[in-house]
């Protein structure tokens, strides 16, 4: 008896694998009745693989983009400084995701954190970014114990097991003091479990972390959550510094966030900040930190240095905070 004939095909481009295997026999039939049968097993067969084809090329998209772009550490930090309303001096910065492309583009946030976020890939982007920033920051943060440094992270990383523990490693392998390290809960998802997320703010209390409130006033940020979560610092969203100098009610609720923040021993950094009439309505209000594109919009952190560097050679020599503003 003859063995049949098998004939294979792999894909260059995805795991897939077909072999289509024929019976000598028919091939000495195909005039007759049986070549038909088999002719439609084959295009079957081809149908089947075809298909499995199409799906894994659907497979191809944003997310399989994502993991590229991690793999090729393509996603870099970029810092906005926080600085004293009174006097301009810079503070600290926060670390903001940029997506740096191989053709010299950059990836707006808007355009890949949502992705990162419901994909699961926002965890591993957080933590390449940290490292990064503490690689590029290591020599200020050494240099000036004062100077923060504010990292974003979603309730859902925050909240995952190990978080803590991969949060001291990474800064003890930079040398640099927990306590100039600033996490900011961002306000995308709602905190299900408030006393587990309280315990877990404690926990890096604890340790020397500092905890920040992100987008106060909007989001899922209740009175309830800022006085149960123990955080160190709450941040006014923008929506209420973009009204302030126009609208005598957020004023007012300013007022009440920065009375809060002080009855439960917190500290208030204004976001959005673009003009001097708004800094003065925050100073009025009693915010003393912000931050915001009247000083700087998130810089490189070849840029980002020279501004600091150029905001000390100011301060020093007492010029004018104006003289040094960054559009």
């Amino acid at each position: 008896m003859q063995a049949p004939i098998d004939l294979d095909k792999n894909s260059a481009r995805f795991p897939l694998h077909a072999t289509i295997r024929l019976e000598r026999g028919i091939l000495s039939t195909w005039n007759s009745e049986a070549y038909w049968p088999a002719l439609a097993v084959a295009f079957a067969i081809g149908a089947l693989f075809g298909e499995l084809l199409a799906r894994s090329r659907r497979m191809e998209g944003p997310v399989a983009d994502l993991d590229r772009g991690l793999a090729a550490n393509e996603f870099k930090p970029y810092y906005q400084p926080i600085f004293e309303l009174k006097t301009g001096r810079i503070k600290g910065c926060e670390v903001l995701a940029r997506w740096l492309l191989k053709d010299g583009s950059v990836v707006p946030p808007m355009n890949f954190i949502p992705l990162a976020e419901s994909s699961g890939r926002i965890e591993v982007m957080t933590w390449q970014i940290l490292r990064s920033a503490l690689s590029d920051l290591q020599p200020l943060l050494k240099a000036n114990k004062d100077f923060k440094l504010s990292l974003n992270v979603v309730p859902k990383h925050l909240l995952s097991a190990g978080f803590i523990e991969t949060l001291r490693r990474t800064v003890m392998a930079a040398h640099v003091s927990a306590r100039q390290i600033v996490i900011e809960v961002t306000e995308r998802d709602e905190l299900d479990d408030l006393a587990r997320a309280a315990a877990v703010v404690s926990e890096l209390r604890d340790y020397g972390f500092r905890v920040a409130i992100d987008d106060v006033g909007v989001g899922h940020s209740g009175l309830s959550r800022l006085k149960g979560l123990g955080a160190n610092t709450i941040k006014i969203d923008k929506f209420f510094v973009d009204t302030i100098t126009v609208d005598a009610s957020t004023a007012t609720i300013v007022e009440m966030l920065v009375a809060l923040a002080k009855d439960l021993q917190m500290t208030v950094v204004a976001e959005g900040i673009e003009t001097e009439e708004q800094v003065q309505a925050l100073i009025s209000s009693g915010v003393e930190e912000g931050q915001g594109y009247l000083v700087s919009a998130p810089l490189p952190f070849p840029r980002f240095n020279e501004l600091v560097e150029s905001r000390c050679l100011a301060q020093s020599a007492k010029l004018p905070t104006d003289a040094v503003l960054v559009a």
